[in-house]
């Protein structure tokens, strides 16, 4: 992919992507998809727990949300503690709890989010022609599918036993082959949120005429850009935030709503990465 930058004047990018940026105001937009993300966030986990519950044991589910999530969220006051609490109850909230109009609902609320989404990555886009409000929600419900398998086939990974590896390398080193399953298993949250975000580019939006260069590009620019931004983050709310003095309890509530903010805006960048691309490579 890397040969697409010296084929394209860096300087035309840049002036394309800036101008698309202040164009589309994208801050403003990843407010509107923060504050539906956050509303659709626990529906998703319950409904990604109940269809999981399903395929893998709740204690396997558990311990891998809570480390993607670990994985995901930077080093924020209390932020373990209230992680593991609040996937512990969303444990056994969604595995046994959960009926046929509570999974309706959920599934509702959570759609809710996926539409928005693809109205604002059509503004991106500029298509012309949208999709109808049914098919809106079938692309919101076909998302879910996508994004439930990827996380159950992640999560199998990252789940597997010693004794499995050890049946299967019986004869082996079984230390050179436990180390390289560990670094695998640390891969796959990078993968699963580069897989997430070339999906939701690829399929969300109604124009499908971006080559898949260029999505892969946008995609890998938001995935770096979520895992750095989420370093400064974190020296930035241990080192300079003070925000446990200011919010006290609230702390870790007020810096991950931010968070998710930020990571709406990162998101939308690597999708106008994606179309300054376009627009300057075509």
């Amino acid at each position: 992919m890397y040969f697409y930058f010296n084929l394209i004047p860096l300087g035309k990018f840049i002036r394309r992507l800036v101008s698309s940026i202040i164009k589309h105001n994208i801050a403003a937009l990843a407010a509107v998809i923060a504050f539906f993300g956050l509303s659709a966030m626990i529906p998703l986990a319950l409904l990604l727990i109940y269809g999981a519950s399903f395929f893998i044991p709740n204690t396997s589910v558990q311990n891998f949300l809570s480390d993607i999530v670990q994985s995901y969220v930077p080093i924020l006051p209390d932020a373990k503690f209230n992680i593991v609490k609040n996937v512990s109850r969303l444990i056994a909230v969604g595995s046994d709890q959960v009926g046929i109009v509570g999974l309706i609902g959920l599934l509702w609320s959570t759609m809710g989010g996926f539409v928005s989404f693809q109205q604002i990555l059509d503004m991106i886009w500029e298509s012309r022609n949208r999709r109808s409000f049914v098919r809106q929600y079938l692309v919101g419900f076909s998302m879910l599918g996508i994004l439930l398998s990827l996380t159950i086939i992640t999560s199998l990974a990252a789940t597997v036993s010693l004794d499995l590896i050890q049946r299967i390398f019986m004869r082996g080193n079984i230390t050179f082959w436990l180390a390289l399953f560990h670094d695998i298993s640390r891969m796959s949250f990078p993968l699963l949120l580069f897989l997430t975000c070339y999906f939701c580019y690829r399929f969300l939006p109604t124009s499908h005429t971006f080559r898949n260069s260029y999505l892969l590009i946008g995609a890998l620019v938001s995935t770096i850009g979520i895992y750095l931004s989420r370093e400064v983050f974190a020296w930035y709310s241990l080192n300079l935030g003070h925000y446990a003095i200011i919010y006290g309890s609230l702390a870790f509530i007020m810096l991950f709503t931010f968070w998710v903010y930020i990571v709406c805006i990162i998101i939308l960048f690597g999708a106008e990465v994606a179309v300054a691309l376009r627009a300057v490579g075509e």
